[in-house]
Order: C-alpha cells, then structure tokens, then sequence
C-alpha cells in the first residue's frame, strides 16, 4: 500500500464540483479521514486523471455501493473493474464485497483504500467488509454493507472486531446505524465515537475528458488526542503512533524485557515463570505501562495444553493441516483458524503459535502433518485464511517456519540449498500470498541453514525480504532453539528470543544484547524498534485493549469446526465399482485394523492436543511414549460413528494383528473396511513412504478374501499404495481430530458426498522424488544426516510442477478427488486487464445428488519455460443435482510471473501461453490459448 505524493493537480481540483453546504458543523480540520462515496461504478475511467482528482481530494478510501455485476455470458466475459486495474496502479487495496460471491450474478459493493490494512474481514462475513486501516497515527474501522446484508449481521460484525477505534458505516440505514452504534451522516452512513466533526459535499469525479460520475465526499475529523499519563492507551491512534508514545516512556531494562520469552513450562521440570498460565512461552508484563505479558501457546492443529499442566483446560483437536488444504476452501480454514483463536482467548493466551505454510518438498517429512501441502497458492491462501481466522478472536498468529524448514531431519543444522529465483517462486511466494491473506502479527524464523546461513540470522530473509520488501511490520521471533547469536541476529531483523534459557546456549537477547547495544554495535534506533515492532503487535491485535479471559470453551462449535474440515478435506481417491457409499444392501459390515474402536490418530511433537472436552489419549502405551511422542489417538470411533449412522448393518470389529483372522472376518462380510495409521512427528522424518506395521500384508490379505474392500487412510501424507489395483475404494482422511470417526461415518454412508481434493502430488514410490534417497532418515538412522539438501533439483517445480517437468506420472496428481456425483464444465472464457486475469466457466453437476467440484485454473507456461505448469486459481462451488453455475475464477499475478533477481520484481513474459481448466494438474478439461502482453506485477 502507499499514498499518493505528487504534488496537488490545480486543474484536476478546479474540476471537482464542492459547492453544497456541510451537513454537520463544526468543519473539519487537516486531521481527517475522508471517504469519496461514488453514485455508481464505472465501466471506464482515465487512471491518470482519476489518481490527480483522489490526490486533489486527499481521499483515503473511494467506496461506490449497489454495485451489479451481471452473470457472464459466452459472448461477453466478466471484465475486471477498472477500479481495480487503478487500484493496482496507485498501489491502493481493492475489494468488492458481494453478499454471495458464488451467485452468477453479484450485487455488492467496491472499496478502494489508499491507507495500509491492519485487519480485514472476508469468506466469514458475506455481504459485509471491514478494514482496520492505519495512517501510522490514526487507525479506523472501515465497515461497507452490501444492500442483502441484514442490520444483526452488521452489529456482530462491528462488535466483535472494532476494539475501539474511530469507524465508518457505509451502505446502511438509519436503524442499522444507531443499532450498531453510529450516528447517522447524509444518506446511507454512519459514524462513531472518536470522530468529533462530519461534513457531507457533492463531488463529480472526472472520468474522461467527456464524462463524469456524481459523489459525496465524506471527511470526519478525530477526536483530539487523550494525551494524560498513559497517551498510548488512546484507542483512536494507530498501533504505530501508540508504540512510539509507549517506548518513549521505557526504561532500559524494561525494554530488555520485552525482547526474550520464558518457556512457559518452566526449566528442568521446575515452577512456571511467575505469572506464566503454562505453554510454550511466556514475556511477563510491565504493569507500571499497563503493557500485558505475553503468553503464547502451540497451535498448530490446535491449542496445547502438555502434560494437562493448567488444570481443567481442553481445547478442539483440529484435523491436520492436509485436510484443511484439502478441502481448498478458504472459508474451512477461516473458521478452523477462527476456533483456535477463540480457544487460545479462552484459556488466556494472546499469541498463538499457528500459521504453518511450509511447502512439502518430500512426503517423508515428519512435519507434513502441519502443513498445507506442495503449491504456493493454494498454501499460502489457505493458511493466510487460517492466520486471518485466530486473529479475528484478538489473538496475534504467527506465520512459520521462515524459511526452507521443508525437512526434519537434523533441522538445526542442515543447510537448505536453493537459488534465489527458485525460492522466490516456490517456498517465499507460498509465505508471501499467506502474509498478505493473513497480515500475520509475528513471523517465526527457522531452524534450519539457508544457503549456509541459520534462519534466525538471515539479513536476506528477514531485513530484505520480510520487512523491506514485503513491508512486514510485526515482530520476527525464533523457533525454540533457533538462535545462535545476539548482536548478529538482531541486526539480521530477529525481534525476539525464544525460551532462550532452556533451548539455547545462552539468552542471547539479555546481557549478550545489552553489552552490544552499549557498545554501539547494535544501534539504540535497532533496540527500539525490536520493541517497537512486539508493541505495536499487540496493539494492533488487541492485547491491550481486549485481553483474553479464562471461560470455558465452546466444545459443540469446535466440533463442528473440526467435522466439517473432515468432510471437506477427505479425499475419496478411488471408488471403483461404486462401492462407495455404502448402500442398505449393505447389512455386514467389519471394520478391521487402525484401532478403529477406539479412536483416530494424530500427529507428534509440540502440536499435539492431547487434552479434549472427550477426554484424552484413547490408546496409551503404542511407541514411543516419550517425546516427540506419546502416539496419540483421539477418541472418536469410527466404529462407534459407523454403527450409528447405520443402526440397521451388523458392524464387527477386529485389530487386524492376526491377518488370517482379519480376512475370514472380511470373507464374512459383505462390504471390509481396513483402517490404515501411519504416526509422525515433529523433529523426525520418516524413513519411507510405506505404511508401517505389516499394514500393507494386512490389506492385501482382507482384499483377497473380499473383492469389496475399503481403505480408509489415516497418515501425514502419500504413502505406497502396493495392493491398489485389488482395493476398489479408497478414502484418503489424513489425521482428521476429533470428530474424525463421525465424519469418516459421514463419508463412507454418503450422508456426506465427499469434495476434498489433494494439495499433493501422490508419488508411486520414492524413486519419483528429486531426492529418492536421503540420508538419516528415520529413529536411529543407519546413515548420519547430510550437512545440506539439495532443493536445487527441482528448484521451484515442487510436486506436480516436477512431474510435469519430468515427464512422470503419478500415482494420483495434484487436485485429484472423487465424488458421488458427476460435473461438466463448459464454456470457457477469460479477460485480462493489466496484472488482473478471470476466467469464467459453467460447472453443471449431472449427477443424482448434491456435491461440490474445484474447479482449477492453471497457466502453461511458453515453450522452453523452467516450470511447465502453474497453478493460478481454483474455486470451490456446491451444487444441487442438475444445477449449473457460471462461477468466476481470478488469477494470482505472481503466479502467472517469474522473479526478476536483478531488480526484484515480479514480471509476466510476453508470450503465448494456454490457459487449461482442470479437474486436477494432469486433467485438463478445457483449454483457451492466449497471449500476455507482460509486465510487471506491483
């Protein structure tokens, strides 16, 4: 985002028409904010010429309501507004707001800011929009109504996310306004408290030389500062302006606070740091400033509570972040996003440690589990909705691992090599579409080496990049046991320290820092901006102003969150025959193996929620027991689940040790369904793609006694699949938490037709990855890690970009999943406008019942291209049986774009490209030529 600064255009400023009266008195002065309220949008516009008159105006924000945009036809495609090719033009943030964003036809509403955005609201609030936005001294709540949206909805909304600040109603009426707190301005706005003046002109905007548009010019002047004692506890000022007044008032060691965590757990088994509530970290407060502790909890799927330490506490176990990728539905991992932040809130934390966008590289990572798959777009969005999510509860998310943490093995000390253009285009831009989904209030750097140097020490990462480059303007905290020095990793850009007394060598960000910052090694400006950055983070996410409170939690919402992901994240990867759902012909069911009677399995490590409103680990004992275990399996049957869906089958369950026992039970039977686990963890990597366990003999063996043979798989990622040709139906569920026995019961029933597709390529075997062989893997691994991996194999083609490239094929591919029912897309059309691209097509479902479809979008690339194929778009669209929609797909720019290292940018070839609609990566079902006219993406 930036602001105009040219100098005022006289003319443009004559032109404007500003003669009516004001409807409120007193006028406002230059502290203002201003919004241009336009009767309609326009369908062309002169950028020049409307960027001089929004500079004349000094307009902070242009927003025009009751917009219509028509559903598309074959012979007119939806074209991008011309609002937006401006808004990408000044560098301003562009939205339209449409009450259902799926409709063939969308009424709705545009906004346009030129002031950078703190906060926003999104797939959670059809019909609704709201952006904090922040000047670097004031900040206000931007709130714009689409005519569909109702007044209810609208006083939720403001409640819950406006802590306080100044804010602005737009598109509304009178009683909306007053119930949720405004006074009325003119005709269809509103303002609140912390504005103390509202003036109302009539504006005409100049389109062209020949044509114009009428407006009203909204300006509101804030309040006069609170000043007194405490001035940063002025909610009317930005997060910024509040942290400077802040740290103007700190003593040294104040400060010195602030910029190294406690583990929240104690050391060696000791007391809690005082006034730590018990988690992962702790940065006790300074109540003399009024500034609240920090604490901070492990959330990856979920909130932690180990070893049951805060006594009473549960929180949702969340499915793995492979099912909520799977499910390629920004508005699954909003919400999933959204019950860890309320939970974390509830159980008084106020840094979650979520946000986990790591692309997987290799299936054998231990890690994959918390993580959103191989493409960045489809990554970052998704976890940038997640970030979005807990931070709607006022509760700072970080993004993680930063950066190339794409592997466990001896994570602390590998060196992950790859070319700059290369980790542009794969890893970073997955961290930059999240960063900028999400606007993350903290980034975690790594553990691991970057081309030879420690994640936490990377200048290039964190000062360029992150913050130069991207404007990132939180606080970069390490991983626990990830720093390695004081001075060097602070001027690198790292802001705080993690746990330092437990998992480094030393607290490297106390007396170490100290001696640096007397010595004029590390600047005062550089200390006070570490502080800086962590207040203004808690400003802006409400620690100050909201803090979190001890009550219990909402276990049926969570649950609900967590059957849904489940639902729309299982992929049905085979069904041959239709074997799937399981019919009422369908009277002898067995249900063999996976501890299935007892619960589903979870991923290890510091992510593991262990604690639930069910109770806690359904099967103690399996190994290891001992860290990065214990293996834990949720409780929630899907024994239980399936004999209450079909209440009118005989359901019979055997552990599937004895395979010869297994199969008569499957001989028995009319329908067996084998239940496949395969545990990982944090810190370690697996050592094959094979299911552990003698588990494949066990499916091969009930396969052959019964030819109609389910599996139901439960693992971190792809696994070998030897026995594929004699199983008709396979349902790939990931580590699904704690509703994941009554979702898969859902699946297999069909009472749920099953939409996830996978966010991974699925190999054959390892022979097909870059690196089929690494060394280390594994518990006590044979062979000691390597010092470096080699990421400069595949570069930026990750997954199904390195199959394309190699010419391989693929167990399943990338986007690859099944349903009950059938779709058919027609009609392909697309428009481009300056970086902006969107297609349109018709999605038909031809089938008997209802069902969702993804459709993909991808770009071939020009002959002689590094990467062959790219993903660039997907959306995700439930329809009844023969209905059809037309549905609206946009590009992302950067993934049209190559990475230009000599001057960093982005920059979209010229040249002839095919635009392919796919059910999948290698499943192209419609396809358009094209040629780009290039340039570059801002």
């Amino acid at each position: 985002m930036k602001t105009i600064t040219k100098p005022l255009a006289l003319t443009a400023a004559i032109a404007l028409s500003l003669s009516a009266p004001a409807l409120a008195a007193p006028a406002v002065g230059g502290d203002a904010f201003t919004v241009l309220r336009l009767d309609q949008a326009p369908t062309y516009l002169d950028a020049k010429l409307v960027a001089e008159q929004l500079q004349a105006l000094d307009v902070d924000a242009l927003t025009i309501g009751n917009v219509i945009r028509p559903a598309d036809s074959m012979e007119s495609a939806q074209a991008p507004d011309p609002l937006a090719a401006l808004a990408d033009d000044l560098g301003y943030t562009y939205r339209f707001v449409s009450a259902d964003p799926a409709a063939a036809e969308q009424r709705g509403s545009i906004v346009l800011s030129r002031l950078p955005v703190e906060a926003e609201s999104g797939v959670e609030a059809p019909g609704l929009n709201y952006l904090r936005l922040n000047d670097g001294r004031h900040v206000v709540a931007l709130y714009t109504r689409a005519a569909e949206a109702d007044g209810a909805a609208v006083k939720m909304l403001v409640d819950s996310s406006r802590l306080g600040a100044p804010a602005v109603l737009l598109g509304t009426d009178a009683d909306i306004a007053t119930a949720a707190g405004f006074a009325a301005i003119g005709k269809g706005a509103g303002y609140s408290a912390g504005f103390d003046a509202a003036t109302t002109k009539p504006v005409k905007l100049r389109l062209d030389a020949d044509a114009s548009i009428a407006g009203q010019l909204l300006t509101l002047g804030y309040n006069a500062p609170v000043g007194g004692d405490t001035p940063w506890m002025d909610t009317g000022l930005g997060a910024d302006a509040r942290a400077r007044l802040l740290v103007a008032r700190m003593t040294v060691d104040e400060k010195f606070q602030m910029l190294h965590s406690y583990f929240g757990l104690g050391k060696d088994g000791g007391p809690l740091p005082e006034g730590a509530v018990g988690s992962a970290g702790f940065v006790p407060g300074v109540p003399r400033l009024g500034i609240p502790s920090q604490q901070s909890a492990d959330a990856g799927v979920g909130v932690t509570n180990p070893g049951g330490i805060r006594k009473g506490d549960h929180a949702t176990a969340m499915p793995s972040g492979p099912s909520t990728a799977s499910s390629w539905n920004p508005q699954i991992a909003f919400t999933g996003g959204a019950t860890m932040g309320r939970e974390a809130w509830q159980q008084r934390f106020n840094i979650l440690l979520a946000g986990s966008v790591n692309l997987q590289r290799d299936p054998r990572n231990g890690r994959n589990f918390e993580y959103a798959g191989e493409d960045p777009v489809l990554a970052g969005r998704l976890v940038g909705e997640s970030i979005r999510g807990v931070q709607s509860q006022h509760v700072i998310s970080t993004m993680k691992h930063f950066a190339l943490n794409d592997m466990e093995t001896s994570r602390n000390f590998h060196s992950a090599e790859i070319g700059e253009q290369a980790m542009r285009e794969s890893d970073l831009l997955a961290f930059e579409i999240a960063l900028d989904e999400g606007k993350p209030g903290s980034v975690m750097c790594s553990y691991n080496r970057i081309n030879g140097t420690y994640g936490c020490e990377h200048d290039y990462l964190m000062n360029q990049v992150l913050k130069q480059e991207w404007k990132f303007p939180g606080f970069v905290m390490s991983d626990w046991g990830g720093v390695h020095s004081g001075s060097k990793a602070a001027l690198a850009g790292l802001d705080q320290q993690s746990a330092g007394e437990v998992f480094d060598k030393a607290v490297y960000f106390d007396a170490p820092l100290r001696l640096a910052v007397a010595g004029g090694t590390v600047p005062q400006a550089r200390l006070d901006d570490m502080v800086a950055r962590i207040l203004r983070t808690m400003f802006a996410h409400g620690n100050f102003d909201l803090p979190p409170q001890h009550v219990p939690i909402d276990d049926e919402a969570g649950f609900a969150a967590a059957q849904r992901t489940v639902e729309e994240g299982s992929v049905l990867l085979r069904n041959a025959g239709d074997v799937l759902p399981l019919g009422k012909e369908v009277q002898r069911i067995v249900i063999i193996g996976g501890h299935a009677d007892k619960g589903v399995i979870g991923g290890g490590g510091s992510s593991m929620v262990g604690w639930t409103a069910r109770g806690t680990n359904a099967v103690p004992g399996v190994l290891p027991t001992t860290w990065p275990g214990p293996v834990i399996f949720h409780p929630s049957s899907p024994l239980e689940a399936l004999r209450a869906e079909r209440p009118d089958a005989t359901i019979e369950y055997v552990d599937g040790r004895d395979v010869a026992a297994a199969a008569r039970a499957a001989a028995a039977a009319d329908v067996a369904i084998v239940f496949a686990t395969q545990w990982s963890a944090e810190s370690v990597d697996l050592p094959h793609m094979k299911l552990p366990d003698n588990q494949d003999t066990l499916i091969a063996g009930v396969a052959k006694a019964n030819p109609k043979t389910v599996v139901v798989l439960e693992t971190n990622g792809p696994v070998e699949l030897p026995w594929l040709q004699q199983v008709p139906a396979i349902l790939q569920a990931w580590y699904p938490g704690i509703r994941g026995g009554e979702a898969i019961a859902a699946l297999l029933t069909g009472k749920v037709n099953p939409s996830g597709r996978l966010p991974v390529t699925w190999p054959v075997d390892a022979s097909q990855l870059p690196r089929p062989h690494v060394n280390g893997l594994g518990f006590n691994p044979k062979q000691k890690p390597d010092d470096t991996i080699d990421y400069n194999i595949e570069g930026a083609n990750v997954g199904y970009k390195w199959f394309a490239a190699k010419g391989l094929t693929p167990q399943f591919a990338f986007g690859h999943g099944l349903s009950y029912t059938q779709f058919q897309y027609d009609n392909l059309t697309y428009t481009a406008m300056g970086q902006r691209l969107v297609a349109t097509v018709d999605v038909r479902n031809t089938g008997k019942v209802a069902g969702a479809d993804v459709p993909q979008l991808y770009l071939k690339m020009p002959e002689g291209s590094t990467t062959p194929i790219r993903l660039i778009g997907f959306q995700k669209v439930t329809l009844q049986p023969g209905e059809s929609r037309r549905i609206r797909i946009e590009a992302e720019p950067k993934a049209m774009a190559s990475f230009d290292t000599r001057d960093k940018q982005w920059k979209i070839a010229e040249g002839r490209y095919e635009l392919q609609l796919s059910r999948s990566a290698n499943e192209p079902l419609q396809s358009s030529p094209m040629v780009l006219s290039g340039g570059v993406v801002k």
